[in-house]
């Protein structure tokens, strides 16, 4: 059997420890992401503009797991040496998937902010696929625009050193630009994104508190009042009238009013339902926006948890060969974020659940017909 090397002066079993447990983060990942992108071929009804931004962000996610991390593990914790070639195609996917992932949250941030500011052309952009399409490739061309060049012109292996690091890494100008689009402007969109929604969240429900329809009360209440003016007016003037016509002419005149105070309890009965409809609508689109706030606000939190140690941490130490074990528990951070993003919108939206138990319904009765197969 040979001999295992660790090569953070771990003993081996520690070192086939930390191994399985970062093979089963992996794993997680994969499955986690792997269930949006099955939910999303299953169920039709999820096909549409906001929830392919949402298979975006799965799919980059999803590779993360399947490429990034199990590439990761050997040079990090045993004294196996990536070949030139596969530790530049290592660092190409791994920062072409993390900046994708960044700005497929970011995108839907977006997505979010336009269905509330501009809830017409909205609206109308949600039938464009081509449009939606154009989004999807443009976040993976700008993530791969940020740290693609910059790896494949620079150095991004030394022989003299232990590890697989991009040779731009020892530069502080460029670690600081490349931080900036990777890290610090994702950040300041998606907070003013979501900043906007609990603005325009705050603004409609101050509206809503203080307007109750006065137009419809004023337009039933001056109906009732020319009602009842005219009502004495006729009455005044036709009072001669009656007494020489007789009681034919006040019968005529009874159903006259009998019809005006039909019509205008009417008028009174639709304008009362038309008003509760306005409301209950508005209600409606103010859990909405809530809903969209509350996901935002976990979506920002979460992303900046994950990649603002990292950040701030690769600008520090950039001048530094050797890293603390705290530099490589912010690494492990930004990965995590890959994790966790299944389960901040997706995994938690009705829709989503619906297909879930689809595709669970559907092992449950692959099972069921396999078992009586089997047992016949």
């Amino acid at each position: 059997m040979p001999e295992i090397n660790c090569t953070n002066s771990f003993p081996p079993g520690a070192c086939i420890t930390l191994a399985f447990l970062m093979a089963l983060v992996a794993f997680a990942i994969m499955i986690g992401n792997a269930v949006v992108i099955l939910a999303f071929m299953v169920d039709k009804n999820l096909r549409h503009r906001s929830n392919y931004f949402f298979l975006n962000l799965a799919i980059s996610d999803f590779f993360v797991g399947l490429i990034s991390i199990p590439l990761y593990i050997p040079p990090a914790l045993f004294d196996w040496k990536l070949e030139d070639e596969l530790c530049t195609f290592w660092l190409l996917i791994d920062y072409l998937l993390c900046t994708a992932s960044v700005y497929n949250i970011v995108l839907i941030s977006y997505d979010r902010y336009q269905s509330i500011s501009d809830a017409v052309s909205y609206r109308a952009k949600n039938t464009k696929i081509l449009t939606t399409v154009a989004l999807m490739l443009a976040v993976w061309v700008l993530a791969f625009l940020v740290h693609g060049p910059i790896i494949i012109v620079s150095s991004s292996w030394e022989k003299n050193k232990e590890k697989c690091e991009p040779g731009f890494f020892s530069n502080m100008h460029i670690i600081a630009i490349t931080s900036v689009f990777e890290f610090l402007l994702p950040v300041i969109s998606v907070a003013y994104f979501n900043m906007y929604i609990y603005w325009s969240l705050w603004k409609r429900g101050s509206v809503g508190r203080c307007q109750s329809h006065p137009r419809l009360n004023s337009s039933v209440s001056s109906s009732n009042c020319g009602h009842s003016f005219k009502s004495r007016l006729f009455s005044r003037t036709s009072l001669p009238e009656l007494k020489e016509t007789g009681m034919c002419l006040h019968s005529e005149t009874q159903s006259t009013q009998m019809k005006n105070n039909t019509l205008v309890s009417k008028m009174w009965s639709l304008s009362h339902s038309d008003s509760i409809v306005l409301h209950q609508r508005e209600h409606l689109e103010l859990l909405r926006i809530k809903k969209l706030a509350k996901s935002l606000a976990i979506l920002l939190g979460a992303f900046t948890i994950c990649w603002a140690p990292y950040s701030v941490l690769t600008i520090v130490l950039s001048k530094k060969d050797s890293k603390p074990y705290w530099y490589e528990i912010a690494f492990w951070l930004q990965w995590l974020n890959s994790l966790v993003n299944p389960f901040l919108y997706p995994l938690c939206h009705k829709r989503f659940q619906k297909a879930f138990l689809k595709i669970f319904c559907m092992k449950k009765k692959g099972m069921s017909s396999h078992n009586r197969s089997v047992s016949s």
